[in-house]
């Protein structure tokens, strides 16, 4: 599944203004284009529509603003929207950082190089997607796995690593718990320092002895402690 895209390009030269849109619709993910040729209606367009990239020509004939000050005045109320700026003078590169673009593109452009940054947005927005609604993305090196939320069982602590324990496998990342459970849904608690727990999965909780209680879970031989202070705060959930 591709995430959808929105664009919005600033370009004052009708003809190259065309090129860009159908460059644009050649990559997979951006669904929805918005061009014009003026910096007040490019302001407005991002602060109505918050497009996910936004291409701004520098030099803007005829116009109030350059394509500089535009990102400056965008970036005071979106800071998540990619910027890539295009431009036929390459002095321009030092000055912008001030907006922290996302890339930078001299005039006449390569077509190949384009669509690689184009798609390579593309990609960065389906994959930030993916983790926030239905997935960890769990990274090795420049490979990436995607785990889908519902199939993990548990996440637990073994020295530096965090694994992850799902129906599909097992995965291994330095990222702390901590992070993780920021990125789970409310299915997941934490019941123990080391631990954390896909309601979904559990099966039973049993006394082992005086106030203590571990965790059984449906398709695991694996038993969980839970704390008594997450036994008090999620017994309800569990029942």
């Amino acid at each position: 599944m591709k995430s959808p895209m929105d664009v919005l390009v600033l370009e004052d030269d009708a003809y190259t203004r065309e090129f860009f849109i159908m460059l644009l619709h050649d990559v997979p993910g951006v669904t929805n284009v918005m061009d014009t040729s003026s910096s007040k209606d490019a302001i407005n367009l991002a602060q109505y529509h918050h497009p996910d990239l936004i291409l701004l020509d520098i030099e803007l004939i005829n116009d109030d603003l350059n394509g500089m000050e535009v990102a400056k005045q965008i970036y005071s109320f979106d800071q998540e929207a990619y910027l890539v700026f295009l431009t036929a003078h390459s002095q321009y590169a030092i000055s912008s950082f001030a907006v922290h673009p996302y890339s930078y593109i001299l005039k006449p452009i390569v077509i190949e190089e384009f669509k690689a940054i184009v798609k390579e947005i593309a990609d960065k927005i389906k994959e930030k997607d993916m983790q926030s609604d239905h997935a960890l993305v769990v990274a090795f090196g420049h490979k990436r796995d995607f785990i889908l939320k519902d199939d993990i069982a548990f996440i637990s602590v073994s020295g530096k690593q965090t694994i992850i324990n799902a129906k599909t496998g097992q995965w291994a990342t330095y990222k702390p718990l901590e992070e993780l459970e920021k990125q789970l849904n409310h299915d997941f608690v934490r019941v123990h320092r080391s631990f954390l727990v896909n309601i979904k999965q559990v099966k039973t909780i049993k006394e082992v002895y005086d106030r203590t209680y571990e965790i059984e879970l449906r398709d695991y031989p694996q038993k969980i402690p839970i704390s008594r202070n997450a036994y008090r705060k999620y017994k309800h959930r569990f029942n």
